[in-house]
């Protein structure tokens, strides 16, 4: 070869086949810079739908035929052809039938809906006519009544805040002298559950519904006290959170042992910003101190830290408890502390690692009391959607239909169980029969896919089939427990309230104000799901809870147990 030109024919060749391997390369590296842009691209997609487009999983809205909502070439995505092939009738019924997520199927009869309160105090506002409108414009005499006309009204009392002026009497006794020389003296006094404090029970149940109930932070409430020329600091009230956690510890200790006493826990977990870090407690939550030592690092160069509430559902049918947690990390190990005194054998998650974790270590250490973990079939479809919403991925969208065929079916014996239509027996006899096949439907297509890989038309089909193949044992388990569902929506509902006062008071100063937090919102969402008004609830264990002692007073302050007593004023005006 002279001057790069080859001389002879087996040059030429071998230069030609030098120039073709180094193509390939270049034509390899290209291939898989379009797969990683095409990557990119459905994340920026589902990123955008997430943000931008309906949130709903509705089937309904999933098969409706709608512009998509981004310039679809610019973004490298092919979307022509793409939308499963469904026949008229199947659009038609899918349009028709109820779904897991459409809620508003049945409408409400029109018309106002009554009253139903019982606590309400009502009153009776009579309106009549006049004395010259009695008399008959036409003969003169004077009408008669004949009937009422009864009719309602809801008036609403604004708000408002007084000062009760406290008067105690002291006593003493002019025959007795004590150690001192002084007479001997007896002081009224009650007993209260902040003492030497301005709050009152009335006023603090106020202040925690506003802030967990309402997501007005304490800084808008001192505000609003201030405009009043009422003189409350947040850290008053801060402080006010921490006294009455630490006042009804053995409240928080008996609904604990309430919680566990159902046949299977529901779990999930979000995150909560805390400034000051507890270096020990933090450590402690690890699983072992090489875990620990990865992160330490960081943790020195922050000022605050990303920790997590979780959520625990449990309690029985007739008496729901909704504990709400913290802790410093989403460590699994976490899971060992809630399944201490668990008598069941079930509990229920997303799909995140740390329960596996969790389950593996506790059944290896407690083989006498196993305990076995079900996933949720929404996260499982939550993939499959997303992937409808930004690709139109007519894989995914089979997968949907094979989805809602199990959820159907899931849903309809549920109702007939819940009736009491159908016994446990029958129930579980009737879950194997009409939904385990839609379920086994479902495996067979996922292992199908999972075996031709190469021609799903989107990386989030292929992430979606994977994320259920690798669940799919826990996904399966929920058939053999009546009590379990199919999915953790009821958790996830449970978490939006906390997730909706955070989003206005962002950060918790400490960890032991987290976990007042974390307390306070269990008392408000368990008197919520045992039908009990929130703030009245607080009212009334506020007052009472300063005079319990024995373990059977605090039975009687619990939500389903308390008695609810109307609000009256003390005293008298002056």
């Amino acid at each position: 070869m002279k001057d790069g030109k080859p001389e002879s024919l087996a040059e030429a060749l071998l230069l030609l086949e030098k120039m073709n391997a180094r193509l390939s390369e270049k034509d390899q590296k290209i291939r898989e810079q379009q797969a990683e842009i095409k990557i990119l691209n459905e994340k920026l997609a589902v990123k955008r739908a997430r943000e931008f487009a309906s949130k709903t999983e509705s089937l309904k809205k999933l098969y409706e035929s709608q512009p998509f909502l981004f310039d679809a070439e610019e973004m490298g995505l092919k979307l022509e052809n793409q939308c499963p092939e469904i026949s008229d009738e199947d659009i038609v019924q899918a349009l028709s039938d109820d779904d897991l997520f459409d809620r508003k199927s049945e409408r409400k009869k029109p018309g106002r809906t009554r009253n139903k309160s019982k606590n309400l105090p009502r009153q009776k506002y009579v309106i009549d006519l006049s004395e010259e409108e009695k008399i008959c414009s036409n003969c003169g005499t004077k009408m008669v009544k004949v009937r009422e006309i009864v009719s309602e009204r809801i008036v609403h009392v604004p708000s408002s805040e007084y000062i009760e002026e406290v008067h105690r009497y002291v006593y003493e006794c002019q025959n007795c002298i004590d150690d001192n020389d002084k007479p001997v003296r007896k002081a009224a006094k009650e007993k209260r559950i902040i003492e030497h404090s301005l709050a009152t029970p009335e006023l603090l149940a106020h202040i925690f519904i506003s802030k967990y109930m309402k997501h007005t932070p304490f800084y808008c409430l001192e505000d609003t006290y201030n405009w009043q020329g009422i003189c409350i600091s947040r850290q008053n009230m801060c402080n006010w959170s921490l006294k009455v956690h630490e006042k009804l510890k053995p409240l928080e200790t008996l609904l604990n042992s309430e919680l566990k006493k159902t046949k299977l826990l529901m779990f999930d977990e979000s995150p909560v910003e805390v400034l000051k870090v507890d270096s020990e407690e933090l450590k402690a939550e690890y699983w072992d101190e090489a875990r620990y030592r990865k992160k330490a690092d960081d943790l020195e160069d922050e000022c605050r830290k990303n920790c997590y509430m979780w959520v625990v559902l449990g309690g029985t049918k007739e008496h729901p408890v909704f504990s709400y947690n913290f802790r410093w990390t989403r460590s699994g190990k976490n899971v060992l502390d809630f399944l201490e005194g668990y008598k069941g054998n079930v509990i229920q998650s997303d799909g995140y690692s740390g329960y596996n974790a969790a389950i593996n270590y506790w059944n290896l250490n407690h083989p006498d009391h196993k305990i076995e973990l079900l996933n949720c079939w929404v996260h499982a479809r939550r993939g499959f959607a997303d992937a409808v919403k930004a690709t139109k991925s007519k894989h995914a969208a089979q997968a949907i239909k094979l989805f809602k065929d199990v959820f159907d079916n899931e849903n309809r014996l549920r109702k007939l169980f819940d009736e009491e239509k159908i016994s446990e027996a029958e129930f579980l006899e009737r879950r194997v029969n009409d939904v385990k096949p839609h379920m086994d439907n479902l495996h067979s297509w996922l292992l199908e896919k999972k075996q031709k890989e190469m021609i799903l038309d989107s990386s989030k089909t292929k992430e979606a089939v994977n994320y259920c193949l690798n669940k799919w044992e826990n996904l399966e388990n929920f058939i053999k427990y009546p009590e379990a569902t199919f999915s953790t929506n009821a958790a996830e509902r449970s978490v939006k309230s906390w997730v909706m006062a955070r989003r206005n008071f962002l950060f918790s100063g400490s960890g032991n104000g987290a976990r007042a937090s974390c307390f306070i919102l269990s008392l408000i969402e368990t008197a919520k799901q045992n039908g009990i008004a929130p703030e009245d609830y607080l009212r009334c264990l506020f007052k009472k809870a300063p005079y319990a002692e024995t373990e059977n007073d605090w039975e009687k302050l619990l939500p389903w147990n308390i008695e609810i007593t109307p609000y009256k004023i003390r005293g008298e005006w002056i």
